[in-house]
């Protein structure tokens, strides 16, 4: 019975990716372009976009490590100011305290 059930599920999730499945190997052909034209248009797109990764990735790295230390610069900037005013109202309540306590 656990046999007959499994190859249930496996016919019915063959069906359901055949039926959802799009692609067709000759698209290509029947597009606008054809296969010459669309190799000799993008193989040295690709090429050129191959030999660019490395100065992107060095680009990219750059600027989100200055991004991310002018983040930290003004981060810690609003953290002091926080400090400051929580550090400023436990003075002045233990303060207020002692001068009530006189």
């Amino acid at each position: 019975m656990r046999a007959k059930e499994i190859f249930v599920i496996m016919v019915a999730l063959v069906f359901a990716v055949a039926l959802t499945s799009h692609s067709r190997a000759d698209a290509l052909t029947e597009g606008k372009y054809e296969l010459k034209e669309f190799k000799d248009e993008t193989i040295p797109a690709i090429v050129d976009g191959a030999k660019q990764i490395p100065a992107n990735t060095k680009n990219f790295l750059t600027k989100e490590v200055a991004k991310t230390k002018e983040y930290q610069k003004n981060s810690w900037a609003d953290a002091k100011e926080q400090n400051a005013k929580t550090f400023g109202g436990i003075k002045k309540f233990f303060t207020n305290l002692t001068n009530k306590g006189q």
